[in-house]
Order: structure tokens, then sequence, then C-alpha cells
């Protein structure tokens, strides 16, 4: 948590700077975690090889919102898909089911915010703890619990 000297002040974060995270083996860094912002958001870039997603899921506590930084993505929310390309931005409701994949043939980046932010503990978690979805899914899926956040199929095709 910021002391209250900090919270008067800019927090910056220069390029290059930030909390680095390999959770999944998606290479992400963490520009601003919710623990610094008293759980108000977190914000995030994550680089994303080619057909490269997440299996889909719900936040049920928090808004994501994506801005496609480099590459060719395209993102499900609630059955409907979108292509999305650089410079592109797409929010996510809270409570529905979403997913996105590197539909590009180059590793793409996304700028990625949660609102409110505790989500990005459930990364830190699972990277401190050294899980992999090949070995570990009954664990991350309690962990997810925890973190409002649940796996309800996977990838599309």
């Amino acid at each position: 948590m910021m002391d209250q000297d900090s919270r008067d002040r800019a927090l910056v974060r220069r390029a290059g700077e930030g909390t680095g995270n390999q959770a999944f083996d998606l290479p992400r860094t963490f520009l601003v975690r919710s623990d610094e912002v008293n759980g108000a958001f977190s914000h995030w870039i994550e680089k994303v090889p080619a057909g490269a997603g997440p299996p889909m899921h719900v936040h049920h506590r928090e808004q994501e919102l994506f801005r496609v930084l480099a590459g060719q993505f395209r993102f499900w929310c609630a059955g409907e898909a979108q292509d999305l390309t650089d410079g592109d931005t797409v929010l996510i409701p809270k409570g529905a089911p979403h997913t996105f994949k590197n539909i590009g043939s180059s590793e793409g980046q996304l700028l990625i915010t949660l609102t409110p932010g505790d989500g990005d503990g459930f990364f830190i978690e699972v990277e401190r703890l050294g899980l992999h979805p090949s070995r570990d899914m009954p664990q991350i899926v309690e962990i997810a619990g925890r973190y409002g956040l649940e796996f309800v199929g996977p990838p599309p095709a």
C-alpha cells in the first residue's frame, strides 16, 4: 500500500520499468499494481505469442479494458467475435464470458486494465507458486475463484 506521503505524488513508471510476471508463460509487466492504488485498478503490458490466448473466462468483479499495442487479435465477448489491430480498444463488461487470441503471425502486445484491480493478484500468486495449467489446473481454478475469476471453457479454435 502507498503511504500517506506517496499518495500526494505522481506514480511514474519509465519505459522498461514495472513489476515483471511470467504466469502462464506470458511475459507481462505490471505498470500499476492494485496494491499501489488501494485496489482501484491494475494496469499492465502483456506479450502474447502468435496463436496464444487464455481459456474462455469471466471476471465477476471487474471490467477489463484491452488496447492492442501491436499485432492482430480476435476477441470473443458474450458469443460475439471482433478482430482488433494496432491502436484498437475493447472494454469487456463485468460478468461477460470472454477471451482473446493472437491471430497474427508474430508476437503481439496488449495493454490491459482491470477495474477494480485486485485481479492482478491472481497472476502474482500463480507465478509465486510456480503453477502451470498442464499440471496444476485444480489449484489454479481454486486461486482464480478467490479473485472472482471463473474459467468457463477452452479457447476458441
